[in-house]
């Protein structure tokens, strides 16, 4: 390469690089869990249409307010009125209910009154509004807990709330809780959260990013001694991040809980392909090649591995382009993009720059070479030895592994991501603890075609059954649907008799009861659980974090009990909900993994065929990754760790990777083998070049991996751990079973 183009090439890569630079600069970051739902899907349909209707099942804030020794003291409930009082008066609040202003209905001779459910200033009748509370059904583990150390209060914010919005309502709440000095205060909901979340994600993107370099600078230090060595290849792959970033923020995308990851994806996958490269440079220059020709054997020799070893990681990162789920379409995608970006700038930015800069001092007497040269020998006296134990030993594995593999299960909770440390995490906790948990639960009830409306009494009374069912059996609380307010009004005309809070036992009674639906209070209250031809009505309420797979098997019950139990020629019914979509997405994930994988592998060995012109060739490229991938996944089944959003991508991820080693020997095996040498010494010339290299890109890969395992978040520090162990044990195989495949089959390659 002449001097001029060089000087050229350099310009337009420096050029393109400032304008990505500028452009990733505005990249802003977003936490949206709804971004998760699978494109048009039924299930997601109906529940835009459901809120639409309704309202949206998140749109909420809980704030639990603790009192030692019991929330009946007057200094106590004054403050948390008028703590109420300052929330009600936010922007972006279009409720607040508090058990400070929340008054019973009592229908009497006189007519409609509302008495407190707290007589708050008259402290002589906190005993009788403690008996009451504890005795309501509707109240307990509601907006008291159990043992009536706190109290809670609903905030339903703006629907569909901005994020701009959504921090500013956020921050004037915290605001409040400061101002107000409570024993202690709990609060949790989808702003919180949504804040939590990205405030992580964008101290976590810097932290790994700064992790994964020092980690590379380290391992490229002990490897090539120079300090040319590490500045070119962190160099070259910096560049290939600001040129993804620029992309991404072209088209519009910011970053989220996924592409946080990819700066340090990129990083510790990028950099190999310029490893590879600067590690023959050096070697060349050691051999006592001049300059012009050490960079030509170089570019010559790994190049056409560089490109496979891009196309095959891009394929593995490609292939999660084919799940439904836009965050992690994009991510695949982005990274995909980042990965082939990579290539690209280490295939003309490289030879650029070593050729218009000094060569390098290199240290001619540096023992290392001459170590790794006698371990290897060592190794690959040892596999030549003893082939049959090493296949022994390795189907004894990939056995025990298959058992592991078959206890793994598809499971994922809300927020399963975060640390039980996290203050959000044990918020949420103490709402599972002391009250009805904040796991949404959101179904739907349909009157069959025929019957009238939601209130015939025949009706009511099978909806009263699902009430029973879904309060004793599922594990519903704070249940709010017409028959908690047909109950309600019952026992407002008894008195406030929690006794009567049920269903009237008669179609006289009903009939009586039913009336005071047309109370105004009543009517718009109803608007939040009723569909205005009365022909569908909505069952919300919270529940614990249970999980998806003990979420499905808990509908599964119910369809069964609905089928026996319920008259369905009455009634029918509908599962809908953020939380149901986010449990669908799990099980969904989990089987496109399969699906992914698939053409991963499909891919890789139609690459590796075409390069060899040989399928038995390409079936021996597989079998060291498809064992990695079996060993991780019985780490996996043994340890107890699900599959769900997070680590489903792991296998993928992985493969694309863990098969760029098998790709870089298999190259070097056939670049050997052109020479007309025998098989075992073009095996052994193999063994002894490459493996240096692929041990030395493997512990840089596994240990920009490892800096995930420092994320607070449980998903992240998964990926990093199983990925760094999936690439340590795949770069194993290829040291050892890969060499006795080759020895296995040398009659028929």
């Amino acid at each position: 390469m002449s001097k001029k183009i060089s000087i050229i090439i350099i310009i337009v890569i420096l050029l393109i690089t400032s304008l990505s630079g500028f452009l990733s600069s505005k990249l802003s970051f977003d936490y949206d869990f709804e971004h998760f739902f699978p494109k048009n899907d039924a299930d997601l349909e109906y529940f835009l249409k459901f809120r639409e209707v309704y309202e949206n099942d998140n749109d909420y804030i809980l704030i639990a307010l603790v009192k030692n020794g019991g929330i009946f003291n007057k200094n106590f409930l004054e403050k948390a009125k008028r703590f109420t009082d300052d929330l009600k008066k936010l922007d972006h609040i279009e409720k607040v209910t508090s058990p400070t202003h929340l008054k019973q209905p009592i229908f009497n001779s006189f007519g409609f009154i509302e008495v407190p459910l707290l007589h708050i200033d008259d402290s002589s009748q906190y005993k009788n509004d403690k008996l009451k509370i504890k005795k309501s059904k509707e109240y307990n583990k509601t907006l008291f807990s159990e043992d009536l150390q706190s109290l809670c209060i609903v905030i339903h914010n703006t629907p569909i709330i901005t994020k701009k919005a959504s921090d500013e309502l956020l921050g004037n709440i915290e605001t409040l809780i400061h101002k107000y000095n409570f024993d202690d205060i709990h609060y949790a909901g989808k702003i919180r959260g949504q804040k939590t979340y990205l405030t992580k994600m964008k101290n976590e993107l810097v932290i790994f990013l700064s992790f994964s370099v020092l980690i590379v600078i380290i391992l490229l230090w002990i490897s090539f001694r120079s300090i040319f060595g590490i500045i070119v290849p962190i160099l070259t792959v910096l560049i290939a991040i600001i040129w993804t970033l620029g992309v991404m923020q072209f088209f519009g995308k910011n970053l989220d809980i996924m592409t946080t990851l990819l700066p340090t994806i990129l990083f510790v996958v990028g950099i190999s392909d310029a490893i590879h490269i600067i590690s023959k440079y050096f070697e060349e220059l050691r051999n006592g090649k001049n300059k012009k020709d050490a960079i030509q054997i170089a570019f010559k020799e790994v190049g056409l591995a560089t490109l496979l070893t891009s196309l095959t990681t891009a394929a593995g990162f490609i292939t999660l382009t084919m799940i439904n789920i836009q965050p992690i379409k994009e991510f695949g995608l982005y990274t995909a993009l980042g990965v082939i970006l990579a290539f690209v700038i280490a295939i003309s930015f490289l030879p650029a720059l070593l050729s218009l800069i000094k060569e390098p001092k290199i240290v001619q007497k540096n023992r290392t070479p001459e170590l790794w040269r006698k371990a290897l020998s060592k190794i690959f006296l040892f596999i030549i030895q003893h082939p049959k134990r090493i296949l022994l030993f390795y189907t004894s594995i990939f056995i025990a592994a298959l058992i592991g593999l078959s206890q793994l299960d598809i499971n994922y909770h809300l927020l399963e991501d975060l640390s039980e440390k996290n203050p959000l995490q044990q918020d949420f906790r103490f709402f599972e603890n002391q009250y009805s948990g904040i796991r949404p639960f959101e179904m739907t009830i349909q009157v069959k075609e025929g019957n009238h409306s939601i209130f015939d009494y025949e009706i009511v009374k099978e909806m009263g059954k699902v009430d029973d069912y879904l309060n004793t059996t599922y594990g519903t609380g704070f249940i709010f649907s017409p028959i908690t307010v047909i109950k309600s009004i019952n026992k407002a005309m008894h008195g406030g008799n929690n006794d009567y809070y049920i269903i009237p036992k008669t179609r006289e009674k009903y009939n009586k009861m039913i009336k005071k639906l047309k109370h105004p209070s009543l009517k718009k209250m109803l608007k939040r659980i009723i569909r205005k031809d009365n022909k569908e009505c909505r069952f919300t309420g919270k529940m614990d974090d249970i999980g998806s797979k003990k979420a499905n098997e808990l509908n599964i019950q119910f369809q069964s009990y609905f089928n026996k139990k319920i008259n369905t020629n009455l009634i029918q019914y509908k599962m809908t909900g953020t939380a149901l979509l986010v449990d669908k997405n799990n099980e969904f994930l989990a089987i496109n993994m399969i699906t992914g994988l698939s053409i991963a592998f499909l891919l890789i060995a139609v690459i590796v065929g075409f390069l060899f012109k040989s399928i038995k060739m390409a079936l021996i490229s597989l079998v060291p990754n498809f064992i990695p991938l079996t060993i991780i996944g019985g780490i996996m089944g043994f340890l107890g760790h699900s599959i769900n959003m997070s680590t489903s991508i792991i296998f993928t991820i992985a493969f694309g990777i863990a098969v760029d080693d098998t790709i870089h020997f298999l190259s070097k095996f056939k670049f050997e083998q052109k020479s007309k040498k025998s098989f075992f010494f073009a095996l052994r010339r193999t063994y002894l070049s490459t493996g240096k290299a692929i041990i030395l890109t493997t512990l840089i890969l596994c240990g920009g991996f490892l800096s995930l395992i420092f994320s607070d978040f449980k998903s992240t520090y998964l990926i990093g751990l199983y990925i760094s162990t999936t690439l340590l044990i795949a770069v194993t195989t290829d040291l050892f079973l890969l060499p006795v495949l080759l020895m296995l089959f040398k009659r028929r390659l």
